[in-house]
């Protein structure tokens, strides 16, 4: 037993390394595949666009959030290299190191993992985020402690802190490196995370069984989630987020609140989130624009109703109705579903491509561990023996035993469904960029017809209703200021969009948007005729280096970040904030 000095003496000895994986990410090596490239967008949504790809890494956000949470003396590596990470290690002085992963980058882990017992064997190693899920995880990596579900609590128990302290938001961007045609991408966004977990509790989905299939709100009223976006835009200077949760709308009063402060400061923010589509009938559109939902990623899964979710929901006539007020949505559906074969898959990608959703995604229908889908899966003896971790990652081939498809064929079809989206429709972003601009003139047109008719919006019934004298709508007018900023943010971009377009019929219907753009907003300023030409040059470029090469791979830079020892898990004000340190990007 330790006496209570040991014990202190312990305790202030303590310091946690958290880390992500190490780089490079998006090649083949012995540590994992050039399918999972760690961008979101690159690698499951504008797959097979090209140079029409945006490019950027999304930072973990996770590790951000759990170090401003607990008073030991953290510190914070993201995308760091082999050599950065044996760096820190070498340093020394670290009691705890926490290494989160996805299930793909299992060998990473292990390979941290053996560094550290070589280098500073008394070093307790604790993995979390989704591969921690892997059965059997003490076969593979050698570890001292495990979170496998919520990690903010679970870390404040663990260190002996109290649980029930209000949590403290990080102030962080949502990405880094970002780029599209080779230039780089001028509009920043924080991320502002209200919850984890979803009730809804699809039997495939990872997140949901994470936590327990519940829903933990960290940010639990409309003011608290206020002030984290104040907090982000006074330290980044932003007014965009991207709200990580599974389905923000679905606690509607939350959103209510936030939308009610916005209101009262006069403070119309932006948020890219999650919903399904059940929510998006239940809290409407009038609300979301209002709100400030400029994106919109939504499961439509499969035209069988399968789901709850989508049940007697006309999804296409939901789609063209936000899209019409300038919200983009990002459609998801699911390739190799049990009553798949090649006939009702064929039907399932025409479905979801006639959605005609601004971006669309095809993900793999996966046996993840931790949810119900791989329990059943494994007592059913349908997953494949022995099948790398590292090749689980739902854009190469599936890990199950389907009846009608080989392995090779659950990657052609995937590849092909991404390549019959992009012939179709078109560039994701051309989309996005006509989306934009419908929904500027869409909502300027029904601003005007309140006014004339005097309607003005009523929280209580969460829609606009008549009155006999409505005051002005000062607010949306605002917004609509922030919908006009949205929309000629993709006017540099636009020639490139049609110069670079698969075929004719894309190619004309980005002449016809530059047009829209023209009726609309008048003749390029000079600053857009710049920016116009510093776009095309970076697209030739880019453009040249993708047929010589086929692939572009940009390393995200090193983030490190140093949270020092705290007496209470106080908020940080903008001024003492640390900044991040970067390294330069690498290019492969």
């Amino acid at each position: 037993m330790f006496s209570e000095g040991e014990k202190a003496k312990e305790i202030l000895m303590t310091r946690l390394l958290l880390t992500g994986v190490v780089k490079p990410f998006g090649v083949d090596d012995d540590y994992g595949e050039a399918l999972c490239t760690m961008e979101l967008l690159n690698n499951q949504v504008t797959r097979e666009q090209g140079i029409h790809s945006p490019r950027s890494n999304n930072l973990s956000f996770a590790l951000y959030l759990l170090a401003e949470n607990i008073h030991v003396p953290t510190t914070v590596l993201d995308f760091p290299s082999w050599k950065d990470f044996t760096r820190e290690i070498d340093r020394g002085g670290y009691s705890h190191v926490g290494i989160s992963f996805i299930i793909p980058n299992v060998l990473r882990a292990r390979r941290m993992a053996e560094y550290i017992r070589s280098r500073s064997p008394k070093t307790k190693i604790i993995l979390g985020g989704h591969g921690a899920a892997i059965p059997d995880l003490e076969t593979l990596i050698d570890y001292d402690e495990i979170c496998r579900g919520e990690g903010v609590f679970w870390l404040r128990e663990y260190f002996g802190e109290d649980r029930d302290l209000p949590i403290v938001h990080p102030t962080i961007p949502t990405s880094v490196n970002g780029c599209i045609y080779g230039a780089p991408i001028l509009e920043k966004a924080g991320i502002i995370i209200p919850g984890v977990g979803c009730q809804n509790s699809c039997r495939f989905c990872a997140t949901s069984h994470k936590f327990d299939r519940k829903y933990t709100a960290y940010l639990k009223s409309g003011r608290e989630m206020f002030e984290a976006c104040r907090k982000a835009e006074q330290a980044l200077s932003v007014t965009d987020f991207g709200l990580m949760d599974e389905n923000f709308c679905k606690h509607p009063e939350r959103a209510r609140q936030l939308l009610t402060e916005m209101e009262s400061e006069k403070r119309p923010y932006n948020f890219s989130t999650f919903s399904s589509a059940e929510t998006v009938k239940a809290v409407g559109v009038d609300f979301l624009v209002r709100l400030g939902v400029n994106f919109l990623w939504v499961g439509v899964e499969s035209k069988v109703n399968l789901f709850e979710k989508t049940r007697g929901i006309d999804l296409k006539s939901m789609i063209a109705d936000l899209q019409s007020h300038g919200i983009t949505v990002l459609a998801s559906a699911i390739l190799f579903l049990e009553h798949h074969d090649k006939k009702t898959i064929a039907e399932d990608i025409e479905w979801a491509i006639g959605l005609e959703s601004d971006l669309l995604q095809f993900m793999q229908f996966g046996p993840i561990p931790g949810t119900r889908l791989h329990k059943d899966y494994l007592e059913a003896g349908m997953l494949v023996k022995d099948f790398p971790w590292e090749r689980q990652h739902g854009q190469g081939i599936i890990w199950f035993e389907h009846p009608h498809f080989t392995p090779q064929e659950t990657h052609d079809y995937l590849k092909q469904a991404f390549v019959e989206k992009y012939h179709t429709h078109g560039p994701g972003v051309l989309n996005m960029a006509w989306t934009a601009l419908k929904g500027y003139r869409t909502v300027r047109q029904e601003i005007e017809w309140r006014e004339r008719n005097g309607f003005a919006w009523d929280p209580d019934s969460n829609s606009y209703v008549q009155l006999r004298t409505a005051p002005p709508d000062h607010f949306m007018q605002l917004r609509l200021a922030s919908m006009r900023k949205n929309a000629l943010k993709f006017r540099p971009a636009l020639q490139a969009m049609c110069k670079y377009a698969p075929n004719v019929r894309t190619s004309e219907k980005g002449k016809r948007i530059i047009e829209e753009f023209y009726h609309t907003f008048g003749p390029l300023t000079l600053r857009e005729r710049t920016l116009q030409q510093v776009v095309r040059v970076s697209a030739f470029v880019e453009n040249q280096r993708f047929k010589k090469s086929g692939v572009i791979m940009r390393q995200p830079p090193l983030i490190r970040k140093v949270y020092p020892q705290r007496a209470s898990a106080r908020p940080v004000p903008a001024c003492e904030t640390q900044e991040f340190v970067m390294e330069s990007p690498l290019v492969h």
